[in-house]
This record gives structure tokens, sequence and C-alpha cells, in this order.
């Protein structure tokens, strides 16, 4: 399986406002919302002056008054980098899983799921996460960004929200993000019947691989995706610029 393709999906699944491809370094700014969209991801590994760039990414972020992250990827020697980003007193921070499947010749359980707006979905995904709407502002910029195929759905009980997901097809690539399920309904079924119906239209759509970003603490995250088909993939953790303002 190519991780760089899911990785380069992930990006316009996800996308910062800047992204800058520095031979094979990707380096995205997005306001500081979210690490994944605000750090330095090395889809090749390290070259000669590695310091030296590392510092001019320093440079680069605290500029615009942020700390710079490092998201490094499994599939990469990044001995040397972390060698120089611990000399310089950066923190090791969320350790997460790619989990990846084949979607060819699969079928899944097709659900009535709900497509809403940007807007209308963000209401639901904040009302069901207990955050505040007003926070996402930035959120809601780079849902609108996304060029791919998308996907907000939400899953309704009795005529109640009680589950909602994100989803984006690039290149036939189907990554799910923002998965949120109503604390009362959690461990009834209903992640399990949203995912099978965000996979269902994916199949539908063309899609071949899909794949999703799961931090490695979060066990009942992966068991559910694991009996939906998912395996690992690589790993990723985030190393953290000890950055004050």
């Amino acid at each position: 399986m190519d991780f760089i393709s899911i990785e380069k999906a992930g990006f316009e699944a996800w996308p910062a406002f800047e992204q800058h491809d520095r031979d094979g370094w990707i380096i995205r700014f997005a306001e500081g919302y979210t690490k994944r969209a605000n750090s330095v991801n090395p889809l090749t590994n390290a070259g000669n002056s590695v310091e030296k760039q590392i510092i001019n990414y320093e440079e680069e972020y605290n500029h615009r008054k942020l700390p710079c992250i490092f998201r490094l990827l499994s599939f990469n020697d990044n001995s040397q980098i972390e060698t120089i980003l611990d000399s310089r007193g950066y923190n090791r921070d969320d350790h997460s899983l790619v989990l990846v499947q084949e979607l060819q010749s699969k079928e899944f359980v097709s659900t009535s799921l709900e497509r809403l707006e940007v807007d209308e979905w963000m209401t639901c995904y904040c009302e069901l996460s207990k955050k505040n709407i007003e926070d996402h502002n930035t959120h809601i910029k780079m849902i609108n960004r996304i060029k791919d195929g998308i996907l907000l759905v939400v899953l309704r009980r009795a005529s109640k929200e009680v589950s909602c997901g994100l989803g984006v097809i690039h290149n036939g690539i189907f990554g799910i993000f923002d998965i949120v399920t109503h604390n009362e309904y959690r461990n009834k079924g209903c992640g399990t019947e949203l995912i099978n119906g965000m996979l269902s239209w994916a199949v539908y759509n063309g899609a071949h691989t899909a794949y999703v970003q799961v931090v490695a603490e979060n066990r009942p995250a992966i068991n559910l995706y694991k009996k939906l088909g998912y395996i690992p993939g690589y790993e990723y953790y985030y190393k953290i610029q000890n950055y004050k303002r």
C-alpha cells in the first residue's frame, strides 16, 4: 500500500491555508488550528543540513507566533531529526496510528445517513462533542476549502442526532474524520452503523482504499475500526517546540 499517497490524501482532506513542498518535507500553516495542519511533515528521509533546515522552520513558525511542530512518520528513518529535536528541547506528543484497508470487492451495510451543509453539520458536531461552536471558525474555513468529494453526515435515532462524521475521497483514497457519538448512545452500535454507511458511500463513489487516523491510546475506537476491516498501516507522533511568545 502506498503510504505517501495516503498522506497526501490526508493533506487534501484536512487542508491547511498554506502548504509548501520543500524537497519532500511538507510545511503547513492554518492559524494554529490543530497540529495536523500546522506542522512540518517529512515524507522523505533527512538529507544534508538537517539542523539548519530545522532552525529555518523554527524561525518561520515563530514569526507567525506558533511553535514549530514536526509530525514524524514511522515509514521514514527519523533518528537524525529526532536527535536534533531532542537536543533543542522538543517534547513528544500524540502517538497515533493510521489504520487502512483495501475496499475492492468489499461491501458495507448501507444505512440511512442524512447529509448536511457545512454550517448545519458543524452545529451537530459541536453539540455532540460538547464543544463551543465559536471556537470552530477555523475548522469551518478548512472544511470549506476541501476540493474533493466530501461527505458530511449525521445518524439519527428516533429523530435525534446521535452520531456524525466527515469523509473525503481524494484520488480514490477515502479518509474519515471528526467521528463523534452522543454519550448516551455509545456502545450501542451507532458508530458502527455510521462508519458502515460512510464506507458504503465511498465504495459507491469509486474509492479503492480507506484510512483513518486515531490516537494510539484510544482502544475503543481502534477495536471498532478493526471490526470494520481496518488493519495497522503506519504510525506517527509529534515533536513540539518548547516555545513561548
